[in-house]
């Protein structure tokens, strides 16, 4: 492993370190109702710390060649990088960022007069941005690994399969990195967004390639996700049970659960986006004939109804190729064409039903602007 390599896996452990840090910082005020100094003045020193790590990551990525990269890693590295110079300059009073979280919002609402004051807003939105590069940052070292390897190995994956794999993951990456880029000419109002889904959508659709090819140590952690519960429900709650199907199937023993999780998540992803852009909507909306297969809208005309409210070409681009990369995925899983669908473990499944769980939380996001 050369040195820039070993410099980026240093700088990612540190940040996770920051990261252990600030959640034990958040618990013993919890436990303990702090007043507003002490809050202020903990995460003033963690915002500190986290600066000097992002100054650091930057110093790490400008010293990688692009000369000596694969294509993927490449666009991956130019996407850090201005996500990197976003971070470090980002200073948002109103948040859209700390609702990803989940260990704000519980912070947030237990100290509500505490975080009305704009000093505390300003700090919680930078401890934000930093867990946001730190996913992209995560995000390139294991591609690092995994772009030697065969996609989907641990599945006894066929060529064909592994080849349309890496195929659609490249042009997944190639978006990322064009949404991220995007971020420095887009209106305010949207930066946020890109900057707050995308690199959780890239990292999600990474993770499931990962644990179909090298098997990592680790389980996916729901609690790093933003949770589609409350969403859903208020979307519509009778689609929770599809959601709730899915997760039982991946507690169960069945032997067939592997069947039974990827095909409730598909329909559940099938309900959404045709409840999102339903046929008349999109007949009303567009006399482009290329928008209709056998009279009905193709999946790519129902995107573009659901991105109508952005601007930003980048933007819809990425949520076409997420989804499209997101659902070869799981077709692939639920048909058993071209993987042998019993080596499937829990592991596996469980990055699935998240990988679905966010696409479909960022559709909901997307459809209201």
């Amino acid at each position: 492993m050369t040195d820039p390599f070993r410099h980026l896996r240093s700088i990612t452990d540190e940040l996770n370190r920051s990261f252990s840090v600030y959640e034990s910082m958040t618990s013993q005020i919890l436990k303990s109702a702090s007043i507003s100094s002490s809050l202020q003045q903990s995460l003033a020193t963690q915002r500190a710390l986290d600066r000097r790590l992002i100054a650091s990551a930057s110093s790490a990525l400008a010293t990688f060649r692009l000369a000596d990269l694969t294509t993927n890693y490449g666009d991956l590295l130019s996407a850090n990088k201005i996500l990197s110079q976003y971070v470090s300059q980002a200073s948002i009073a109103e948040s859209v960022l700390s609702k990803v979280f989940a260990d704000h919002n519980n912070l947030r609402k237990s100290l509500e007069s505490i975080t009305s004051l704009s000093t505390t807003r300003d700090l919680l939105s930078s401890l934000d941005t930093t867990r946001l590069l730190h996913t992209s940052l995560n995000s390139q070292y294991r591609l690092l690994e995994l772009e030697s390897l065969k996609f989907g190995s641990m599945i006894g994956a066929s060529n064909v399969w592994a080849n349309d794999l890496a195929a659609t993951f490249g042009k997944l990456t190639s978006s990322y990195r064009d949404v991220v880029t995007a971020i420095t000419v887009v209106p305010q109002n949207i930066a946020p967004f890109i900057a707050t889904y995308a690199p959780i959508e890239y990292s999600l659709e990474l993770d499931v390639i990962e644990r179909v090819t090298i098997a990592p140590d680790d389980d996916a952690n729901e609690d790093a996700l933003p949770s589609i519960d409350e969403e859903l429900a208020s979307f519509d709650d009778s689609l929770l049970i599809l959601l709730n199907g899915a997760r039982d199937s991946l507690n169960s023993s069945n032997p067939d659960k592997a069947r039974h999780v990827t095909t409730s998540v598909r329909e559940l992803f099938t309900h959404i986006i045709h409840r999102l852009a339903p046929d008349d909507a999109i007949s009303n909306w567009s006399t482009n004939e290329n928008d209709f297969h056998n009279k009905r809208p193709t999946r790519r005309a129902r995107l573009l109804y659901i991105c109508r409210t952005f601007s930003c070409d980048p933007l819809t681009k990425f949520i076409e190729d997420d989804v499209r990369a997101a659902l070869s995925l799981v077709d692939s899983l639920n048909s058993g064409t071209h993987v042998v669908q019993s080596k499937l473990t829990h592991s596996q499944l469980q990055a699935v039903v998240y990988r679905m769980e966010s696409l479909a939380l960022f559709l909901l996001k997307v459809s209201r602007g």
